[in-house]
């Protein structure tokens, strides 16, 4: 009986030793500096795709417009034209109507995939415009009408409508059979367009509710400029 007493006080006083060197390990542990989890595998590297992507997109690229261009380029007209005259120059179905029949005659600013500017033509076969010219496209003829030039509302007052416009109109001279380019504008306008290289050739016979038009002429006469004229 005495043996087995003494071998549990031994068990005993063993076991009180162990706490008390476990109670002196966690509290050296824990005076030591704050330890980082780590891991032995190498770590994957999480790719955001939207970065990836705008990093293969061209930061500014001229192209012409398609059909799938459509709804953001009538975003943009709708905001530019609706705010001052209420009215836009060309309607959706229009805009999908020209960019169908004639997209070589159409030029898109984008900037990371996101289209900040654009104009749109057709062909004309006459020597002024008409009402009939607002919607129709005449091929293989030597006019180029230009319905439009816009840019987004983000993008304005920083001269990318002269350059659209000087970039579009040497893209032009480079089209066989083109000859000039025909558009109207308000009188507002007018000093833009001259600047630019256009002529006024008088007051237009389009007409639109309180508004009136002058009608501006370029000739494609085929010299390319040797620099763009940077005050338009």
């Amino acid at each position: 009986m005495r043996s087995e007493r003494k071998k549990r006080r031994r068990l005993q006083e063993r076991q009180k030793g162990w706490k008390r060197k476990i109670g002196i390990m966690t509290e050296q542990v824990s005076a030591l500096p704050v330890l980082k989890p780590f891991s032995l595998k190498t770590p994957v590297r999480v790719v955001n795709t939207l970065r990836q992507r705008r990093h293969t997109l061209p930061a500014s690229e001229f192209r012409n417009l398609t059909p799938q261009d459509a709804i953001s380029v009538f975003e943009i007209e709708r905001e530019a034209f609706i705010s001052v005259s209420g009215e836009c120059p060309l309607t959706l179905k229009e805009v999908l109507n020209f960019l169908g029949q004639c997209p070589e005659l159409s030029l898109g600013w984008f900037e990371e995939g996101q289209l900040v500017a654009f104009i749109i033509g057709s062909g004309w076969d006459k020597e002024r415009l008409s009402q009939e010219a607002m919607t129709q496209h005449i091929p293989d003829n030597s006019t180029v009408h230009i319905h439009v030039l816009s840019v987004h509302r983000h993008c304005r007052q920083q001269g990318k409508g002269s350059i659209l416009l000087w970039r579009y109109l040497q893209y032009l001279r480079c089209v066989l059979g083109l000859h000039r380019a025909l558009l109207i504008c308000e009188d507002f306008l007018v000093p833009f367009y001259l600047n630019a290289g256009f002529k006024e050739k008088g007051p237009s016979t389009i007409s639109i509710p309180n508004m009136q038009f002058q009608e501006m002429e370029y000739v494609l006469n085929g010299r390319m400029y040797a620099q763009r004229n940077s005050g338009c």
